[in-house]
């Protein structure tokens, strides 16, 4: 089971890069839901920035796209440095068991 979960990122990354902006936003959304993340449109007074926090990895934009494709390429950042792996010495966990 753990092996899905940790696997679930980098197919989202390759989902999302089969899809258009109508399609990476309905792809977005499912997987806030489906993974507890959430997305927050503007609130007026307090921000005018979408953000996204999915896969614990946060990002904000001008508007929702922006905001996709800030999240996407943090995500990306994410994974290089980390190799994706649990037991990497730079991801900030100890060695997997």
């Amino acid at each position: 089971m753990n092996r899905l979960i940790h696997d679930r990122l980098p197919a989202f990354l390759r989902n999302l890069d089969r899809l258009d902006a109508s399609g990476q936003r309905d792809a977005v959304v499912n997987e806030v839901l489906e993974t507890f993340g959430w997305m927050t449109p503007p609130a007026g007074d307090c921000t005018h920035q979408w953000e996204l926090d999915l896969h614990g990895i946060a990002a904000s934009g001008a508007s929702e796209e922006e905001a996709i494709a800030n999240w996407k390429r943090l995500a990306r950042q994410h994974m290089r440095a980390t190799d994706h792996r649990r037991d990497c010495p730079y991801n900030g966990q100890g060695v997997a068991p």
